[in-house]
């Protein structure tokens, strides 16, 4: 696994520009992937793990495949048929809306997870998306979502893809509701999601194809020490009250608890002094070390200070004393 993370600095000004995102934004992805985490939970939804693609993920008596459970039950199942960006057999949900008065669904796998703080605080959701549209509606679009919740099912966290208007939002526990990112989604893109959520620290961060779109957020704004009981792939009707055949395809949906110098930090210029000096913010683990290294061609990386990230929320800072044109940045987690 990577715990390396890139970012490029231009003197004059600096970017990232991310394929399939309408926005960009000069932030670097928190990369998690390898053998150093515990998997808690993952599934391809492939026929060899036992998932029947003739039968629903969770049908409409609450019978779920490989445990995963519905509450609010809309339409959902596994499909087969090759699509760009998927393999193999991938889950859906949508199209087909709850006939009763709901106006939300929910699919979760439960947890149940009480993290351990000390050798194994952050865990990642990862997932594989795209949300699909075969009659475009513009105002009578869904809403599809991912949540996360506590094993007593308080929600902690969502992250919104707004049918109406296509913009990406989020929510957290503190009831002030939905608030941008900023962020667009594109229907029929294929999106990688990772949410990675440190629970030491109580804050979470949020990325797509690589940008984040959400950094450093409280993972809770009322519980001190939050567990995780799931993470939810989730359909809301639309501003009508009414539910569209908007649906979402998903896979390789994977949660993995790391130890704290496993996954790498999420990198954030803090701008530039009078001198044109970049100086830059690593935020990390409390007490893990990453080393800076910087390059000018992305060919040859030079060390350049180690800095130690501070309890309790993990920043380090660091000014780049020797400026040229265009330089891009690495910070490297120690062992």
């Amino acid at each position: 696994m990577s715990t390396s993370i890139l970012l490029r600095i231009l003197l004059s000004g600096w970017f990232l520009t991310i394929t399939g995102l309408l926005m960009a934004q000069g932030f670097s992805k928190p990369k998690s992937a390898g053998a150093s985490g515990r998997v808690l939970f993952e599934t391809g939804f492939e026929r060899f793990e036992g998932y029947d693609p003739t039968l629903d993920l969770v049908d409409w008596l609450g019978r779920g495949q490989n445990g995963w459970i519905a509450v609010g039950h809309g339409g959902n199942g596994l499909l087969t048929n090759q699509v760009d960006g998927f393999t193999g057999q991938y889950a859906y949900m949508g199209y087909q809306g709850p006939t009763n008065k709901s106006f939300s669904a929910n699919l979760f796998r439960p947890i149940q997870l009480v993290p351990d703080t000390n050798t194994l605080p952050v865990v990642v959701f990862q997932a594989t998306f795209s949300i699909r549209d075969d009659s475009p509606s513009g105002a009578a679009a869904d809403d599809f979502r991912w949540s996360v919740y506590t094993p007593n099912n308080q929600r902690l966290f969502t992250l919104d893809y707004h049918g109406p208007d296509q913009s990406i939002n989020y929510a957290l526990d503190d009831e002030k509701g939905f608030i941008g990112t900023g962020y667009q989604f594109e229907y029929d893109v294929v999106y990688q999601l990772e949410i990675s959520m440190s629970f030491g620290r109580n804050r979470l961060s949020a990325s797509l194809n690589g940008t984040p779109v959400v950094y450093e957020l409280p993972l809770s704004t009322r519980i001190q020490r939050p567990s995780l009981g799931s993470v939810d792939v989730v359909w809301a009707a639309n501003p009508k009250g009414t539910w569209n055949d908007n649906y979402m395809l998903f896979d390789d949906y994977r949660i993995i608890a790391y130890p704290p110098n496993a996954v790498a930090p999420l990198m954030e210029m803090a701008g530039l002094d009078a001198q044109g000096k970049a100086r830059l913010k690593v935020w990390g683990e409390p007490s893990v070390r990453y080393r800076i290294q910087s390059s000018n061609d992305l060919q040859t990386w030079i060390d350049r200070d180690i800095v130690v990230s501070a309890a309790p929320d993990g920043l380090a800072t660091w000014t780049d004393t020797q400026p040229t044109g265009t330089r891009y940045y690495q910070a490297v987690a120690l062992p």
